[in-house]
């Protein structure tokens, strides 16, 4: 089985070898623990003219924060050889607060492995599957942590593509 640093290691090494957006916002990987995936950007490369973060890197973030979670999630299970082809196929963002704290960070978990039960079913009838995973970013209000986004996507998993060198 593949341990939790080589898994962040390998979304780090994804991150910056295919996804400009995720470089230029400063995107890395902050925390996997197997169950939950934090992403963080620095407020300074995603800020808007307010001083607070940018909605596109929020949503960004967010997207991200699934999309990397389900990443991971598909080479903990070993499906196949290769890079999962995951798309999102549905999105929504809730904006509830302006992030102004100095790292955004956007955490994607899930404890329900009934969810996955049923992804893994379906994947090994039909070849592609998708979930539904939720993402959110935190904020400093008044000196207490409080939600900012809520985001909830729905990604699938439609194959694999061969290996490819990340150089």
């Amino acid at each position: 089985m593949i341990n939790n640093l080589e898994l962040k290691a390998r979304l780090d090494q994804f991150v910056e070898g295919h996804l400009p957006l995720g470089r230029a916002m400063g995107l890395e990987v902050s925390e996997y623990d197997g169950q939950s995936l934090s992403l963080s950007a620095p407020l300074e490369l995603n800020d808007n003219d307010k001083g607070t973060a940018f909605g596109g890197s929020l949503y960004c973030a967010a997207v991200m924060a699934g999309w990397g979670y389900f990443y991971l999630r598909c080479l903990q299970y070993k499906l196949n050889e290769g890079a999962p082809n995951i798309v999102i196929s549905k999105s929504e963002i809730e904006y509830l607060a302006p992030v102004d704290v100095n790292t955004i960070t956007a955490t994607c978990s899930d404890s329900d492995p009934i969810i996955w039960d049923a992804f893994l079913s379906r994947y090994q009838e039909r070849g592609k599957a998708k979930v539904e995973l939720s993402a959110t970013i935190k904020t400093n209000i008044n000196g207490v942590e409080k939600i900012a986004v809520k985001f909830t996507g729905t990604f699938a998993l439609i194959g694999f593509t061969r290996p490819t060198s990340l150089a």
